[in-house]
């Protein structure tokens, strides 16, 4: 390798070579670029740079906001208070109209995104994704299913995955629900599996959109007991033994109605309640932090976020001076925020995207993928026409229920806000119609009995585009020409990406009193 460095030597200087380096490097001879290009190499550069302090000094922060629909990813150095120094990098992949790709997770700088049916795996230190093929569960071979995703590192086999949990879609909520399919993608084999892990029975997910957290060879999802209200739990998923298991929250940590998800802070697996039931929607979170992994009882409060004239969307993470990254509503939508416990000061960063879709994590370089060939993106031209007809297959939802809105000027078309007010993510593969369409898919989404109650759907509709800004205003959805303008304006406005609804349930006249106490009592779990 060398004719004056011992090989163990040139080896412990690549090692500590930062990644534009090293592939630079692989130029040198056929001997440096086969050396560099090794699995073994990339698994012990990845060991290295996970036992480094250093590499945890930048954050990556995504975000999703222009008209082409396009992920947008900046680094931030984490050292820099000033946070006057952000890069942004190339998401390598594009996204037309209201189809784009949703993130599943990251780990150790490694991100997976999927759109349908479509995976990605993408490593941005070195510019490089990989498609990965179907998998086994699809609509032609098992029916529609809703499947909530996780991604993962597993140190044991040093190998990512990809986790799939499917639920049977049900056409009629009368029928008894099957158990979800669990299936994995292996990096390290190249391939889906379906495994034979049986799913906990009585229990359900209270996210489904945020990303899970990956900590200890584990994924971890949010979730709740069916049978006891107010009840939330950790779900945790072994990467290597494919083994479901529960983890206990403290008693009386949180309350019905808090929206609850789960994170790594530090090292250790945290919990983000935002209190959303108590009248003090998008005001007051908490951070409950597990000090020592497996342990019930080292749940630890670590902080409570109580900002005034800042509305809060959710907590985003823990920058390593102590300072609280939030999502939080600013001038221009949804803004990436600083807070400092200490001294209770609030900045804005600058950074804003749509709602819920922010993502920060801490940015590690590493070489995965480096050994597989790249993918290409393919830059052919499509009619417009076309273009709409193929791309609208993944149509992005929000549903705003729960409680009354305390800002219902129909003419402001301000964001829907109230006490008790929940959200719910949902995706749908093509345009609707109907009302009753519309209706349907609501009710079947909020496991809501249309017998039992009406249901009246509130648009925020985008009404006027300025240069910096969209005007919004109200409009109640009444009519199957309601239904079409909504859809139209989706796909017209182009720095439009998403529809936000604001359900209000009541319960038909006809409709006795027992059955409606009951029905409400199933709806608020």
């Amino acid at each position: 390798m060398s004719d004056y460095l011992p090989e163990e030597v040139v080896l412990e200087i690549l090692h500590r070579l930062p990644v534009k380096s090293l592939i630079q490097f692989r130029c040198v001879s056929k001997s440096w670029n086969s050396l560099i290009t090794s699995s073994v190499f990339i698994n012990s550069y990845l060991t290295l740079s996970l036992s480094l302090p250093s590499n945890s000094n930048n954050l990556i922060v995504r975000h999703f906001v222009d008209s082409s629909c396009v992920e947008h990813y900046k680094l931030i150095d984490d050292n820099n208070d000033s946070f006057d120094q952000i890069q942004s990098i190339e998401f390598p992949l594009t996204s037309r109209r209201i189809q784009h790709f949703v993130l599943i997770g990251s780990a150790n700088g490694l991100f997976s995104v999927h759109k349908h049916e479509r995976f990605i795996l993408w490593n941005p230190s070195i510019r490089k994704f990989i498609t990965l093929p179907k998998p086994c569960i699809t609509v032609k071979t098992h029916g529609k299913v809703t499947c909530r995703l996780a991604f993962g590192f597993d140190p044991r086999t040093n190998d990512y995955k990809v986790v799939r949990i499917a639920f049977p879609y049900r056409t009629d909520m009368s029928e008894e629900a099957k158990p979800p399919l669990i299936e994995t993608y292996s990096l390290n084999e190249g391939s889906w599996r379906i495994t034979s892990a049986p799913f906990p029975p009585g229990i359900g997910f209270s996210d489904w959109c945020r990303p899970a957290a990956s900590l200890n060879g584990a994924v971890h999802f949010a979730v709740h007991d069916k049978y006891k209200p107010g009840c939330p739990l950790v779900l945790s998923f072994d990467l290597g033994d494919e083994v479901f298991r529960v983890i206990s929250v403290p008693n009386g940590a949180f309350h019905t109605g808090d929206y609850v998800h789960t994170s790594v802070i530090g090292g250790s697996l945290s919990l983000l309640c935002h209190d959303t039931y108590r009248h003090t929607v998008n005001k007051c979170c908490s951070i409950w932090v597990m000090k020592e992994y497996g342990v019930v009882d080292s749940w630890t409060k670590q902080f409570t976020i109580k900002l005034n004239g800042v509305k809060i969307i959710r907590v985003l993470g823990l920058q390593g001076n102590g300072n609280i990254l939030l999502e939080a509503n600013g001038r221009l939508g949804s803004e990436l925020f600083s807070y400092d416990p200490k001294s209770e000061q609030v900045k804005n960063l600058g950074i804003c995207g749509g709602p819920c879709y922010f993502c920060v994590d801490i940015y590690m370089e590493n070489l995965v993928l480096l050994n597989r060939p790249n993918d290409t993106v393919s830059k052919r031209r499509v009619s417009r026409k076309r273009k709409c007809r193929f791309t609208m297959t993944v149509i992005d939802i929000i549903l705003y229920y729960g409680g009354p809105l305390k800002n219902a000027n129909v003419n402001k078309g301000l964001s829907f806000e109230g006490p008790g007010i929940k959200l719910e993510f949902i995706q749908i593969d093509r345009r609707l119609k109907t009302l009753d369409e519309l209706k349907k898919t609501v009710m079947e989404e909020l496991c809501m009995n249309s017998a039992v109650h009406n249901v009246q759907i509130t648009y925020r509709m985008p009404h006027e585009v300025l240069k910096d800004r969209i005007n919004y205003k109200y409009m109640a959805i009444e009519a199957d020409k309601h239904v079409k303008i909504m859809f139209d304006k989706l796909e017209r406005i182009s720095e439009v990406t998403m529809i936000e609804l604001y359900i209000q349930l009541e319960p038909r006249a006809e409709v006795g009193i027992e059955e409606f106490q009951q029905t409400t009592t199933s709806y608020r779990l």
